[in-house]
């Protein structure tokens, strides 16, 4: 679940932050009240940006890839259900947001996306293995040590190091080309994030295809430089409030870039 501040969060700067820096610092305050946004819905986000994608230091996706990156989060389909209707419950529990999930329930989630990706293509399930993979490699290398999360962890690397070796023998794609798709993936994810999440600060991403974006926010749309969508794009995703009230318990939220 992303989680995401009723009100808005205020600039705290005019310099540009980190992306996922200020993603991880929202997802870890406590709510009282919230959006929710389901990672499907997150991720469906992600599939809207992947699909109005400009520029030629980006590969072109085909209809398949797009469906990809759409359903890269499918997995969190059953807990996130689960969270909602928790917090629909006469207790109104809190949501967790996915930084909050344990390292068995992230994996799990992480595996079942992977399935559901890899049905729909083979391109597209290496794509989503291999996003997860430099995920678990990064986790593994700011938590190592010999505790029973980081033997899963190894055992997840493990297992997705040798899915990918296998898909990427059944496809026409090159080592680099399928790199370069990762980038797009995590691109649009961690845009989708930055946006589902509220925060309000301009914004640096990591080097994706080469490419070290920024995105700039004003009151009512966003800009990226370089120029990577299509001008005029616009993207909705939906949101259920926490705690639902008699008048209001969703929305769907506008995006609007120049």
């Amino acid at each position: 679940m992303v989680l995401r501040p009723i009100e808005l969060a205020t600039r705290t700067t005019e310099d540009f932050v980190s992306a996922w820096d200020m993603v991880m610092r929202l997802q870890k305050q406590p709510f009282t009240e919230c959006w929710m946004i389901t990672q499907p819905s997150h991720a469906a986000l992600a599939g809207q940006i992947a699909a109005r994608l400009i520029g030629p230091e980006f590969p072109q996706l085909d209809p398949e890839l797009v469906r990809a990156i759409a359903l890269h989060d499918s997995g969190w389909g059953m807990p996130d259900a689960q969270a909602v209707m928790s917090s629909r419950s006469v207790a109104a529990n809190r949501p967790r947001s996915f930084l909050e999930m344990s390292v068995a329930e992230f994996l799990n989630a992480w595996k079942q996306s992977i399935e559901i990706a890899q049905a729909g293509s083979t391109t597209g399930g290496y794509m989503v293995s291999r996003h997860f993979w430099r995920l678990a490699a990064h986790w593994a290398k700011v938590n190592g040590g010999h505790s029973a999360d980081n033997n899963l962890m190894k055992l997840f690397l493990e297992q997705e190091t040798k899915r990918q070796t296998r898909l990427s023998q059944k496809q026409g794609r090159t080592e680099e080309e399928l790199e370069a798709l990762t980038d797009v993936l995590q691109f649009c994810d961690l845009l989708s994030l930055y946006l589902c999440s509220g925060a309000r600060d301009n914004a640096e991403f990591p080097s994706y295809c080469g490419v070290k974006a920024r995105l700039t926010l004003e009151e009512d749309r966003c800009h990226l430089e370089p120029a990577l969508l299509q001008p005029g794009s616009q993207f909705k995703v939906a949101a259920l409030r926490h705690p639902a009230t008699k008048t209001l318990s969703g929305q769907e939220i506008e995006i609007r870039f120049e």
